[in-house]
């Protein structure tokens, strides 16, 4: 009777081990999750910051007389965008 006693508590560990191991990995792919998608939403701010200056600057270009091929060329901005910052005033 005793051994079948802690049998039964040694599967009883063993399920207790499974069922808190699964936890834990939920727990884990939630955070690893939530780290993802504020490294996403940092870098799409940084990259809207970073376009947010390159238009700015293209303005001061403009303002300034410099040619717009000169001005997307060294802002990085398409041509076609730099002569419209052109035509707002």
């Amino acid at each position: 009777m005793k051994a079948s006693d802690t049998l039964k508590n040694i599967s009883d560990d063993g399920w207790r081990w499974v069922i808190q191991g699964q936890i834990e990995g939920k727990k884990r792919d939630y955070t690893s999750g939530l780290l993802a998608a504020e490294r996403r939403g940092r870098a799409a701010g940084l990259e809207q910051g970073m376009r947010q200056k390159a238009i700015e600057t293209a303005k001061k270009f403009l303002a300034e007389g410099i040619a717009p091929e000169m001005i997307a060329k060294c802002c990085s901005i398409p041509l076609e965008e730099v002569k419209e910052l052109q035509k707002t005033p």
